[in-house]
């Protein structure tokens, strides 16, 4: 046998192993032969809100997979929106927080300077948010329901607990819609405004 032929013989095994190694890869990863692939079960939240009224700060649910949810606040129907504050209580023993991602109700007008967020979790389950326009862009009006954020929650384990406002006597930051001169906007974010989260 020549040379080459002995190199092309190589060539074709070493193909035939590469072409093996996906292959027992999906075997390995549907469970046994002639089963179908193991599909993993993505998070999901529902929110807890039964009636939408005006002046609602509430939690839906954006997306999700198996391993994160995106679980949004949205506004409704409220005028002379400048600054927003809240914090909510999370299970951290089946989610820790991640990220979060700017809303377009802040953003609207297309205002002279970028909104300020402040996002931080101070301790497990718990995170605390203050958003705000900054002067001389004047407040906004959410028309209906309008997103301000989205704040992205990753899976620590299996299991199920509430997402929601925290306004008891341990909570550091006041739920609040303030207006550009300070004042008090008629926001509701209690009762019920949070919802469920299930990690399967």
């Amino acid at each position: 046998m020549s040379v080459t032929a002995r190199r092309r013989g190589r060539a074709w095994r070493a193909a035939a192993v590469l072409c093996l190694v996906p292959c027992v890869a999906f075997v390995g990863c549907s469970g046994g032969e002639g089963d179908p692939p193991v599909a993993c079960l993505p998070i999901s939240f529902t929110p807890a809100i039964g009636t939408i009224a005006s002046g609602s700060v509430f939690l839906g649910e954006l997306t999700s997979t198996c391993t994160s949810v995106d679980v949004v606040v949205m506004v409704n129907d409220l005028s002379g929106i400048f600054t927003v504050g809240f914090d909510l209580a999370f299970p951290a023993s089946v989610l820790s927080y991640d990220s979060y991602t700017a809303g377009p109700l802040l953003l609207k007008g297309s205002p002279t300077q970028n909104p300020f967020f402040v996002v931080i979790d101070p301790s497990p389950g718990v995170v605390q948010v203050s958003a705000t326009r900054l002067s001389p862009d004047p407040s906004v009006a959410a028309v209906g329901s309008e997103m301000l954020m989205t704040l992205r929650f990753s899976k620590v384990s299996s299991g199920t607990g509430a997402i929601d406002f925290d306004d008891g006597s341990g909570s550091l930051v006041d739920e609040v819609v303030l207006d550009e001169n300070g004042a008090t906007r008629p926001a509701s974010f209690q009762p019920d405004h949070g919802g469920i989260v299930l990690v399967p």
